[in-house]
């Protein structure tokens, strides 16, 4: 049987079925689920010409797939060429292409997988959820998936010291009425740490969190965010004038804050509200008691957020950027061995027993970009990204043979 070092060390060099899934929209995790292989297993087959070595069948399973879709074989047939043609190498100017199955959601997806602003080529990710296979999960003793289902309580929630910075601020922006925006990626934990503050804030009976339920956030407007904090401080049915329903919003919260009670507003993809609405958000936040501010806001969202609240990008905006702080989830790399030891605990189970030090540190390496603007070292390893990372790489560990996920193998992913 074949090593993850043999393996890896195979020359990068696509073949014709590559080129097919792409243009088809086949995706790799439907040719793993019926060749009953890895989605791993599939992408080092198109990129390096490895077959399954335990799926003697693979190439039959695959081809009898490509003549079932009539798409596959107009593709075939409009370039002349045979089902069985599809292992044939192709050049290496498909390092780049989209991955399988990716059609608009995979243009969209890797749209949003840049890292930093204004720099979409930085890298790109694929954020289809990589599941542990069963045969994965008894090769390396485990009686359950240590990533699926993982965060039932708060005892669940892995919480670095920046986390940690990051939940301080938003109960302090709750609880005195601060103006904070928390900007992360996605699978960063932004929604995690917000149920989390969420909960130790709906534990004061003092404290009132007002959670818009608009699902589009393009769509938020003065009188829907109006009509959200009438609806969750007070029964009274909220004003349809702006004018009249700003006093009303006003008396509310002063009457409230009278009697001792506080506000906030938290709401999530904030990088999709209109400018004019976090314009309108400054308002909000001038509404005082004397010296003291009656609402605080928070606002949580993608890095477009942080490109709206840059003063360089919407000079026009200054009045309401100037007020606001703005706080980033970076990535888990430094703490990543410490949160797959945590995951693995949770299972009882020992991370050590299934990933090897050097492939932790590969890893991390693995989920590391050079921001083009800055220069610096950026960190990819958000919880959700650091899971199907992991989830692949005990995949292909369990296709190769491989006692335990090496250094060698987590590079062949």
């Amino acid at each position: 049987m074949a090593t993850a070092k043999v393996i890896y060390g195979m020359r990068f060099q696509p073949i014709a079925l590559k080129a097919l899934v792409t243009d088809c929209d086949i995706k790799q995790s439907d040719i793993a689920k019926l060749a009953g292989v890895s989605r791993p297993a599939v992408n080092l087959a198109i990129n390096r010409g490895y077959m399954p070595e335990r799926k003697k069948d693979f190439r039959e399973i695959v081809e009898e797939k490509i003549r079932q879709t009539p798409k596959a074989m107009q593709w075939l047939l409009a370039r002349g060429r045979k089902v069985e043609d599809v292992w044939e190498p192709l050049g290496r100017d498909l390092r780049n292409i989209s991955p399988a199955g990716a059609g608009a959601r995979a243009a969209a997806t890797k749209k949003r997988a840049a890292i930093t602003a204004g720099n979409p080529n930085a890298v790109t990710i694929n954020w289809e959820v990589e599941m542990i296979q069963e045969e994965t999960k008894r090769h390396f003793k485990l009686f359950k998936n240590p990533f699926l289902h993982d965060i039932l309580e708060e005892k669940d929630i892995y919480m670095t010291d920046e986390h940690r910075y990051i939940e301080a601020s938003m109960l302090d922006a709750a609880k005195h009425a601060g103006f904070l925006a928390i900007v992360g990626e996605v699978q960063s934990g932004k929604s995690v740490i917000r149920r989390k503050v969420v909960m130790a804030l709906q534990r004061d009976d003092n404290m009132r969190v007002i959670f818009p339920a608009i699902v589009d956030k393009t769509r938020v407007t003065a009188t829907s965010l109006g009509d959200a904090i009438v609806s969750d401080i007070s029964d009274e049915k909220a004003k349809i004038r702006q004018e009249q329903q700003a006093r009303q919003v006003h008396r509310l919260l002063l009457n409230r804050h009278k009697q001792g009670y506080r506000h906030v507003l938290i709401i999530e993809e904030a990088h999709d509200l209109p400018l004019s609405v976090l314009k309108l958000l400054k308002r909000f936040y001038e509404l005082e008691d004397g010296y003291e501010k009656l609402l605080g806001i928070i606002l949580i969202g993608q890095p477009e957020l942080r490109d709206k609240l840059h003063e360089g990008n919407h000079p026009d905006m200054r009045e309401v950027i100037r007020r606001v702080q703005l706080s980033e989830i970076k990535g888990l790399n430094g703490d990543l061995k410490g949160y797959l030891g945590f995951k693995f605990k949770r299972i009882q189970s020992d991370v050590s027993k299934v990933f090897a030090d050097g492939a932790i540190e590969a890893l991390s390496r693995r989920m590391q970009v050079k921001d083009q603007r800055t220069g610096k070292t950026i960190s990819n390893a958000y919880p959700g990204l650091v899971n199907n990372y992991a989830a692949k790489a005990m995949n292909l560990a369990f296709e190769m043979g491989e006692k335990i996920v090496t250094e060698a193998v987590v590079n062949a992913i």
